[in-house]
């Protein structure tokens, strides 16, 4: 009997050390994991501080000086907010700010409500060749911004483009159009160009939003004998608006970041009428002798701080769905 009771106690005593050896290797473990976390995301840190963080920082800072980019920095260059001052009356400069807020408001504008209509139509039952269709809106996305830009200067050129010359030929025009030499044309042409390459992008947003939207909802309204119409705009507009709040906002923000398709279609003309911030930057900081970095990049600072609006009204009205958004349950194909 006696031996039995030390075979207990020691059975007991080896357990608890083993427990204890446990515990002490997840505590060690939770320590080790945490040092794995940061191992993995060091690449990333360093990355986002030396492309991201720190050019942002140095951007600030060289709009308080007189630099060409070239010279070394100096006190002698320090301007303080003379650039600044600068922009405010500078007539070209608020000339580019309409004509970006004007293109990120316009390309939205055209852009969602198509390809939420594309997605609508993509998501049908009835629908035949689903994958083909996706795959054809989406092909423009493809193209790099400079060659679609080019594309479309050939195609628009007045003396042999294939627009004037099939407009000619059918005698719907009677002298050429030249889209992209008119003042008043031109940078509507290229927010419809625009709109052309990057509506497919948007056409997914959509879809995948529409993912969301339960079928059984769509059954029950046709029970009801709901029209097309009255479903979208008590059940998908419904289900789908947190996504469509943040979708939109995605559209405005990155509509303001339009440079290549203006540099290879118009270069800002006919004479300054496509101008954007983002082509102003450019042309300030690289294109006109003296080069000034400085002065450029205080247009840039008041750039993202025009984009930080957005993303501030994106936060302001996003913030009251994330838990509509995490309740939306269902799906199809």
């Amino acid at each position: 009997m006696g031996k039995v009771i030390e075979s207990s106690r020691s059975l007991a005593a080896s357990a608890s050390a083993g427990g204890g050896k446990r515990v002490q290797t997840r505590v060690r473990g939770k320590g080790t994991t945490g040092f794995w976390i940061f191992l993995c995301l060091l690449p990333f840190l360093l990355f986002f501080g030396a492309f991201t963080l720190w050019p942002l920082l140095a951007t600030v800072v060289y709009s308080f000086f007189d630099w060409n980019g070239i010279d070394a920095l100096s006190a002698q260059n320090f301007v303080g907010l003379s650039n600044y001052l600068e922009l405010w009356h500078d007539p070209l400069f608020w000339q580019s700010f309409w004509n970006t807020l004007l293109f990120a408001l316009a390309n939205t504008a055209i852009k969602l409500p198509l390809s939420l209509f594309l997605a609508i139509i993509l998501t049908r039952k009835w629908l035949w060749f689903k994958r083909f269709f996706r795959t054809l809106f989406f092909v423009p996305i493809i193209l790099p911004v400079a060659l679609a830009g080019q594309i479309f200067t050939f195609l628009l050129n007045p003396s042999n483009g294939a627009l004037d010359s099939f407009l000619l030929g059918t005698g719907l025009i009677k002298q050429p159009i030249d889209l992209l030499g008119n003042g008043n044309t031109a940078l509507w042409t290229v927010i419809l160009i625009s709109v052309w390459q990057i509506f497919g992008q948007y056409m997914l947003y959509w879809m995948a939003a529409l993912q969301n939207v339960p079928e059984e909802l769509y059954e029950s309204a046709q029970i009801d004998r709901a029209n097309a119409w009255q479903q979208f705009v008590h059940i998908t507009l419904p289900t789908i608006a947190p996504m469509a709040i943040v979708i939109t906002l995605l559209g405005l923000v990155n509509s303001l970041h339009v440079f290549g398709i203006v540099v290879t279609m118009t270069s800002g003309g006919p004479g300054t009428s496509s101008y954007v911030l983002s082509y102003y930057i450019y042309e300030a900081a690289f294109q006109n002798l003296p080069f000034r970095y400085g002065y450029a990049s205080a247009t840039a600072v008041l750039f993202i701080l025009l984009a930080a609006i957005f993303v501030i009204i994106q936060w302001w009205l996003g913030r009251d769905n994330t838990q509509t958004t995490r309740q939306l349950g269902g799906g199809r194909a």
